[in-house]
């Protein structure tokens, strides 16, 4: 059973995205250091000037994907942390999330973060990227995250940024609340005190947080409420 869970997860992590081939990091002055992410607002968010007032095509895709799907007015909310680094330190950023105790059985999801950032890779020759499992997944039955580098979407090449795609999956709906997982991303040796790398969600239409059931309102609320993060330099 298990081996057939984690070909399933392998699966999605394969269809989400090419994770092949490294690239080289550009400096700190990059736009991106400061910049939003491609799905930079969240539900119920104003737009600011700094993320512009143009949806992007990922969350263009996402509204579209649920435009016909039941809104719920409580669900299960993912979130990534606020944390804060000095230049060259190895920044730890969580995803975690609330409103779902029992309740979500597998998930797939993309986050961003700005090129100048490096994540912590496990393993270079598939891209693995370094975690640390939180209790929201201690009855999983596999978790697979990946690095993607190349290959991306024109969106991200625009916007100077780098995705972690991260894939999980349960026995029924036994996933948890609390932290999900802890990444590592390397900020850059010349990064200035007071600089804000901004974290976000970047949608794909393999995406998911689902439920045993397979209930799309309860998947749509998780994805429209999903709340950024960021690494601010100390």
């Amino acid at each position: 059973m298990k081996r057939k869970i984690l070909a399933v997860l392998l699966a999605l992590a394969a269809s989400a995205a090419v994770f092949t081939g490294c690239s080289s990091k550009k400096g700190s002055s990059s736009p991106a250091a400061q910049g939003t992410t491609a799905a930079s607002a969240s539900a119920g968010e104003t737009p600011s000037a700094d993320d512009g007032d143009e949806m992007s095509e990922s969350m263009e895709l996402m509204h579209i994907k649920y435009k016909d799907v039941e809104s719920l007015s409580s669900g299960p909310v993912i979130k990534l942390s606020d944390t804060t680094a000095k230049p060259g330190e190895m920044a730890e950023v969580t995803v975690s999330v609330e409103g779902a105790a029992d309740q979500w059985s597998m998930c797939g999801i993309h986050i961003t973060y700005p090129d100048v950032l490096e994540c912590k890779i496990e393993d270079p020759t598939d891209l693995t990227a370094a975690y640390t499992p939180g209790a929201a997944i201690s009855k999983n039955s596999g978790f697979i995250a990946m690095d993607w580098q190349k290959n991306l979407d024109p969106e991200l090449v625009r916007e100077q940024k780098r995705s972690l795609f991260f894939t999980t999956m349960f026995v029924d709906n036994a996933g948890g609340d609390g932290d999900i997982a802890t990444f590592y991303f390397k900020v850059p040796d010349d990064a200035q005190p007071g600089t804000v790398y901004k974290l976000g969600f970047y949608y794909k239409d393999s995406d998911m947080f689902r439920n045993a059931e397979n209930d799309l309102p309860f998947e749509k609320y998780a994805f429209e409420h999903f709340q950024n993060g960021s690494i601010t330099i100390r």
